[in-house]
């Protein structure tokens, strides 16, 4: 039996499960139903996992899961690699206006998704891009690379951006974390005779790693999902077709069903990275 407190806190949390359960737990549900389907939007006409089947079969569902676990390791191990030298460069002792440098390197975290592709794709363009121009007129390279229209260089110049657009991220919630470790840790191991490296195993990452954990599993996610800068800049085009790609050509081209059982996928491999990211770091405390 609920007490009495317990009876006034529920009317302050039923409102938010209901809410939670209209625009969450339903939408999931129906889409989960939709895969096991053949009725299209309307549900009923249970198939089991002819969805499925047929998606296991299809050659593209294969090469988006590659592209997508090239996508997501590159891009969540670049974006936090660099915005946490990024955000040991802003901590340090010597480092004069920190707050400008913060703001001037967040920019690109606030740019829209939208803005950005278009941004790349013309910076990235093989004949007229600025890239190209800027690196030829400095004597870098001699010919002009196709960064979007060649495979083997497309997927990585997706991941390059996607790293420029979310290691601010990192940079910020790895800098408020560092403000937090207290220097005189830094100055005893450092009278011990600690290295640098020593200083950063033992000290820093030790102290940060709850801040660690939250910004690779939202850099996972985030990447996992990413959808308007593959679409805009290359359209699934030259081996870019990730598992966000698959499911809206399968959507647009109202095969829905297919469409669900990908996004199911999608949400599949989301949870996979996701759990063995945690036992990873569980194992590891």
């Amino acid at each position: 039996m609920l007490s009495k407190d317990g009876k006034r806190a529920m009317v302050y949390v039923l409102p938010g499960f209901f809410l939670s359960a209209l625009i969450v737990i339903y939408p999931l549900l129906y889409i989960i139903t939709m895969s096991f389907s053949n009725n299209g939007f309307s549900i009923g006409g249970f198939v089991g996992f002819q969805n499925y089947t047929r998606l296991f079969r299809n050659p593209q569902f294969s090469k988006a899961i590659v592209n997508t676990l090239r996508f997501v390791l590159g891009s969540v191990i670049g974006a936090f690699v660099i915005g946490f030298g990024l955000s040991m460069l802003v901590n340090r002792k010597s480092t004069k206006l920190k707050g400008l440098w913060r703001s001037v390197l967040f920019i690109a975290w606030v740019i829209p998704g939208v803005a950005k592709a278009t941004i790349f794709k013309w910076i990235l363009q093989t004949e007229s891009g600025v890239l190209n121009d800027t690196l030829m007129r400095i004597g870098v390279i001699d010919s002009q690379i196709p960064w979007l229209s060649n495979s083997s260089f497309a997927i990585w110049s997706l991941v390059f951006v996607q790293i420029w657009s979310t290691a601010p991220y990192v940079m910020l919630i790895m800098t408020s974390s560092l403000q937090q470790v207290s220097r005189d840790l830094y100055e005893s191991a450092e009278l011990d005779g600690a290295s640098w490296f020593q200083r950063l195993m033992h000290i820093t990452l030790p102290l940060v790693k709850d801040a660690c954990f939250v910004a690779i599993l939202m850099l996972m996610i985030w990447s996992i999902g990413e959808f308007s800068l593959i679409w805009l800049t290359t359209s699934g085009g030259n081996n870019t077709t990730t598992l966000s790609i698959l499911i809206y050509n399968q959507f647009r081209v109202m095969d829905i069903n297919a469409s669900a059982a990908s996004a199911i996928m999608q949400l599949l491999v989301t949870m996979v990275f996701a759990i063995v990211y945690v036992r990873l770091v569980s194992k590891k405390d």
